[in-house]
């Protein structure tokens, strides 16, 4: 388990924008040693630039989650420059939009190699060291859509996140009896640049941008920076599931409490899905 962050090493995946530089950002204010790793690289030499001038120890690498070599360089070079990982936080991610049925299969690939086993390769990666050692934390990025599927739209995405969601739960099931701690970042709405490289598949044009609805009750967006602070908070107390806002938190119990009532209570509240006639 994590007992501090003064001199602890924190790698952070996704760690140039967003959610990542959030929690990069408050562990080096925490006074750790960060490893930033990402696809962007502007934004990797700026965030790297952010952590320097906050005084912390840290590094920056181009990072593609999707690749086994990539990943295990990743490690190899913290190691060497920083020092055995404390802290792993599995956070890139990317979204595509779509109903189950027409999303075409390069795209459930791609969401699947990047949020499912984007995680898997960090967990193969540093994991042994900790279990080595007998200590250390795991923190992997779900979503509010990897435990309450919200909408019927963005069906790649939360099932990427509900594999995102059960995979943290075994891990922790495996690590906390040899004293690693696990945790779950559920995040609702977070005012990032997921969007950016979002794709809408199967969608037709005259829909795109009509895809991807978030009900009315997850519209209130939180900043990454305050995110990077309840994330380092939670981590400390060694909780597993982290909210981002505590509306979903309760949510998420009443929908499993009694998930046939909830289901078909969404189902009533919401317009009817069209149908789209094969291309």
């Amino acid at each position: 388990m994590l007992q501090g962050f003064d001199g602890a090493v924190v790698v952070v995946t996704g760690g140039a924008s967003g959610i990542g530089r959030g929690i990069a950002l408050e562990a080096a204010r925490r006074g750790a040693k960060v490893a930033i790793a990402d696809l962007h690289e502007e934004r990797l030499a700026s965030t790297l630039a952010e952590l320097q001038a906050l005084g912390a120890q840290a590094i920056a690498a181009r990072v593609d989650v999707t690749s086994d070599a990539d990943v295990d360089a990743l490690r190899d070079r913290v190691d060497a420059e920083l020092g055995p990982v404390d802290l792993l936080c599995n956070n890139a991610g990317v979204a595509v939009m779509g109903p189950a049925e027409r999303v075409l299969m390069e795209d459930w690939e791609w969401i699947l190699q990047v949020n499912v086993l984007g995680i898997v390769r960090g967990v193969r990666a540093f994991v042994p060291g900790m279990l080595e050692r007998g200590t250390g934390h795991v923190l992997n990025t779900a979503s509010i859509a990897g435990i309450w599927a919200y909408t019927w739209d963005n069906a790649p995405y939360i099932t990427s996140k509900f594999a995102a969601y059960g995979l943290s739960e075994a891990l922790a099931r495996r690590l906390h009896p040899h004293g690693i701690g696990v945790s779950v970042l559920c995040p609702g709405l977070v005012s990032t640049n997921l969007g950016e490289n979002a794709r809408q598949s199967g969608v037709p044009e005259e829909l795109q941008g009509q895809w991807f609805h978030f009900p009315p009750e997850m519209m209130e967006a939180v900043e990454p920076d305050a995110v990077g602070v309840q994330v380092a908070d939670a981590v400390l107390a060694g909780d597993f599931t982290i909210f981002t806002h505590a509306s979903d938190a309760e949510l998420y119990k009443t929908w499993r409490l009694d998930i046939d009532a909830s289901l078909a209570a969404a189902v009533a509240a919401s317009p009817a899905p069209p149908v789209i006639p094969p291309a």
